[in-house]
């Protein structure tokens, strides 16, 4: 990670992401100083991080085609400390396709073989579950599917990616759409800008 180090040296500035609800927040920070005995870094505090921080301390950057990672350590309303980065194993600045989560509010419900599903998340390109009944679900097989959304139900089909043990008892489904009608591409696509606007109304309370 020398030259990686050294390039943020040389930079001064980086832009990196962190990601709210799915949704990628982008900011600048300022390089303040490196610990290189300690390995950490200590940058500017961007205001727009204090929601992503709540969930997850990871942030990403690239450099030379590469995604690296910086983990929060700890900050404050002017400074940030993070570790060296690392290269990233989560593929998030890779994708192609904006996802987002699901709410409470703006529910997204996945029907296979008449049982019912709560999406976690969803994006043009697929759908996620989280569910602790996978009897029926197989890696590799396309099902006909039904999407309750926003008061419409919504023929799709989708096949079963991969099906991940969360934890125990509690299973994470890769759903990847196929031949989608332009009905619910539409449908499916004003739902992630509703999600957008929703995130970056939140996002930019804490902007100064």
């Amino acid at each position: 990670m020398a030259d990686v180090v050294s390039w943020l040296l040389e930079k001064k500035e980086v832009e990196v992401y962190a990601f709210f609800e799915e949704i990628p927040i982008k900011v600048k920070l300022k390089l303040i100083d490196i610990d290189y005995d300690k390995q950490q870094i200590v940058w500017t505090y961007d205001k727009r991080l204090e929601l992503p921080l709540t969930k997850s301390r990871e942030l990403y950057f690239e450099y030379n085609g590469t995604v690296y990672t910086l983990v929060a350590i700890i900050h404050d309303d002017k400074e940030l400390v993070t570790t060296f980065p690392t290269v990233s194993l989560e593929p998030k600045l890779k994708r192609r396709h904006i996802r987002v989560r699901t709410t409470e509010e703006h529910p997204v419900k996945v029907i296979i073989d008449d049982k019912v599903y709560s999406a976690i998340d969803i994006s043009e390109r697929g759908v996620g579950i989280l569910t602790k009944d996978i009897e029926g679900l197989e890696v590799g097989k396309t099902y006909n599917i039904i999407l309750e959304m926003e008061g419409e139900e919504l023929p799709a089909k989708g096949e079963v990616v991969y099906i991940k043990e969360v934890e125990k008892g509690l299973y994470r489904v890769g759903i990847r759409f196929e031949q989608l009608p332009m009905k619910v591409e539409d449908k499916i696509f004003k739902y992630i800008m509703a999600r957008q606007k929703e995130v970056a109304k939140k996002i930019a309370m804490f902007k100064e």
